[in-house]
């Protein structure tokens, strides 16, 4: 439902009673970007046609099920604090934002009980378990904000103008926003912290394709907990989603014509007026005449206070979006790897030139790299004017691109393509600082258009040769300009060739001699599911593959088979559980056997399972349900029980009287038969069960 372009948005989120306020501040910087920036407007344009093509495309071929591809998102929470011990209201501790991040979690899996709509999203947030120099991390920073004046008697301005701006307060920290997705946590927005009452603004996030300094989400440190909707909500902006009353307001209700282009973009939610308080409405929606549904009411992306769903259209809406060019790159980063190729991390040395753009072509954007992507490694940029043209890229461990000698990769080259462009690459493979445009060359192509084809991407294959120096950090370099049809002075005859209009950008490769990467895999993944581990991989290519075996080590030990499944002869995505492996840090990987005995294997993921704490004895359950602890009791345990369809049933208290199993009497409870969810709290930790009433 919308007809405007809006990718400089903020989604700026106001929860208790919706006053009238502006609540997309930013809209004016917006309109602004696109009138004056010709290169924003039109990656906004494409982003838009991208994300309705996919949709359409997966429609007409009826893949809205389930894709066996689960996106991991690394995040990393910046605490700014306003000088208060870790714990205190401004400075939550690293506990109550991984609760945090778990209940997201459980939101966006569709586990969370009373959860509504389509489930599973197929996306999750991981605390980044690598900081900007690839060592570990455990995914929080934790800064002092009393250095930016007003920043603690006012917070972060957002409609009013006593605090501090917000790229100020993103400027204290910011990890690269193509390798990780920024939160930052802060004590009050517009002078208001969330505790008292009055309506305020939890939180607010841009939308994908908005400028790496504004990217991220800004959120109330009194938000950041379990059972509030501000995260979710703010990462459905952040993946793409519009508000359900999206060109509304508490008045006027939105256009409609076109589902796919006006309002939210999205079709399974109607038309809506903006709430002029936070409960979910029913009877006649005025918007449509007929009564007001779930989809919008219940939704995580609406200002109603019961948000159970996500619909089935916004699923696909942030899958394509989480797939596309602005955040792709996160899901490919080092950032939550099990393992990095080296440590420490050594930068290659200078390279023997370093070529630089022309004032001319810094003036404007007539060309770039938009995106570089080899071995499964994505790296994001921008245009000449917005990089300042020359990229030296090779000292960002991250960027690293792990290849094998002898082996063949595809790779792909985005330009900006407003114009017809040329793009040469090299490695630099027997490491002397210099590149040779016969032995080290790996593409070279000219006339690359025509201009303005949406996502122009060029493809090609690179072998890396036998006599390539292994081991060490090598520096790649692509040099982009305008084609040579513009003026034969434009040719790019080597790689110290200066660009008029175009860039140079470097990037770090380390070389090994064996097999350590997948081969023939998109994409792997591996995560817990309360006690168990769901592992999911996609190929592209089987016709040389006997087998595949999953393999599972814990720390100190060697990996052993688990599982052995073959393969279906093309490309194609696979799902299996490892039940229950039990509590701790386990780590996973495939190993490929070919029909030539030839072995390799994927890159290891690390899952760390933990104990399922309460173990539900009758399951299915009749008067009773009967519950065994790992400990024994010695705090108040709370238990609920929720009908699938977001009722509480039933709920009790048990006094900590050190017992191990528990007894919930429903004897005069008149339950129909089906899902329930019990939810339990002992202390600080709760989990959630899914349970069959006969």
């Amino acid at each position: 439902m919308q007809n405007r372009l809006i990718c400089l948005f903020i989604g700026m989120c106001v929860y208790g009673i919706v006053s009238g306020q502006e609540i997309c501040g930013f809209d004016k910087l917006h309109q602004e970007a696109l009138k004056t920036d010709a290169a924003y407007r039109k990656r906004i344009e494409e982003q838009k046609q991208i994300i309705k093509s996919q949709i359409l495309k997966k429609k007409s071929s009826r893949t809205l099920a389930p894709s066996a591809v689960l996106y991991t998102i690394p995040v990393v929470v910046h605490v700014i604090h306003t000088g208060g011990a870790i714990g205190t209201a401004y400075n939550p501790s690293d506990a109550q934002i991984q609760n945090t991040i778990n209940d997201l979690n459980a939101i966006y899996s569709g586990t969370k009980a009373g959860t509504e709509g389509v489930g599973d999203l197929e996306i999750r947030f991981v605390l980044a378990t690598r900081d900007l120099l690839c060592n570990v991390s455990s995914g929080i920073t934790r800064t002092n904000g009393s250095v930016i004046p007003n920043y603690v008697s006012n917070g972060v301005n957002v409609n009013l103008t006593g605090g501090a701006a917000q790229l100020t307060v993103k400027n204290l920290i910011r990890w690269d926003p193509a390798k990780y997705y920024n939160i930052w946590v802060v004590n009050e927005i517009d002078n208001h912290d969330g505790t008292i009452g009055g309506s305020f603004i939890g939180g607010f996030a841009y939308l994908p394709g908005a400028p790496s300094t504004l990217d991220g989400t800004v959120i109330l440190a009194s938000q950041m907990q379990v059972n509030r909707k501000t995260l979710p909500h703010e990462l459905g902006h952040a993946l793409g989603l519009y508000h359900p009353f999206q060109d509304g307001t508490t008045a006027t209700c939105p256009t409609n014509a076109d589902c796919l282009n006006d309002g939210d973009e999205i079709c399974d939610t109607d038309p809506v007026t903006q709430p002029s308080t936070g409960v979910c409405r029913t009877g006649v929606n005025s918007c449509t005449g007929t009564n007001y549904h779930i989809n919008t009411e219940h939704n995580y992306m609406n200002y109603t206070n019961c948000s159970t769903l996500f619909t089935a259209d916004q699923k696909a809406r942030m899958l394509a979006v989480t797939g596309g060019q602005y955040r792709v790159s996160l899901t490919q980063s080092w950032a939550i790897s099990a393992s990095y190729p080296l440590s420490p991390f050594v930068a290659p040395a200078a390279a023997s030139c370093t070529p630089l753009t022309s004032a001319t072509g810094l003036a404007n954007n007539f060309a770039g790299l938009i995106s570089f992507n080899l071995a499964g490694r994505r790296i994001i940029s921008g245009t000449s004017m917005a990089d300042g043209g020359y990229v030296d890229g090779s000292s960002n461990c991250m960027n690293l691109i792990q290849l094998v000698r002898g082996q063949t990769y595809n790779f792909q080259m985005q330009p900006l393509s407003v114009n017809y462009e040329q793009l040469r690459g090299w490695i630099d493979y027997n490491n002397n600082n210099s590149f040779d445009n016969t032995t080290e060359g790996f593409y070279y192509g000219d006339n690359i258009g025509p201009p303005n084809v949406m996502n122009l991407t060029v493809s090609n294959t690179l072998t890396v040769p036998l006599t390539a120096q292994t081991n060490t950090v090598l520096r790649l370099r692509v040099t982009e300009e305008l084609s040579t049809a513009y003026n034969a002075a434009f040719s790019i005859n080597s790689a110290c060739y200066n660009p008029v209009y175009g860039q140079a950008e470097d990037f770090p490769v380390i070389i090994n001699d064996h097999t350590v990467l997948p081969v023939y895999y998109s994409f792997f993944s591996a995560s817990a599911h309360q006690a168990d581990v769901v592992l999911r991989w996609k190929t592209v290519d089987e016709k040389n593959v006997s087998f595949f075996i999953i393999e599972r080590a814990s720390i100190g030990n060697e990996f052993k088979e688990i599982r052995r499944v073959h393969p279906r002869g093309n490309a194609s995505d696979y799902s299996i559980n490892d039940t229950d492996p039990g509590e701790g840090n386990w780590y996973y990987r495939i190993r490929q056997v070919d029909h030539d005995g030839k072995l390799s294997y994927s890159e290891v993921k690390v899952v760390q399972v933990k104990s399922a704490n309460i173990k539900i004895i009758t399951n299915p359950f009749d008067t009773k349900i009967s519950i065994r602890l790992q400990k024994t009791l010695t705090k108040k345990a709370f238990f609920r029980l929720i009908s699938a369809d977001g009722k509480l049933v039933f709920q009790q208290q048990i006094r900590p009287d050190k017992q191990s199993v528990i007894h919930l009497d429903l004897e005069n409870k008149s339950l129909l038969p089906g899902l329930y969810f019990l939810s339990c709290r002992i202390g600080d930790e709760l989990w959630t069960e899914k349970l069959i009433h006969r």
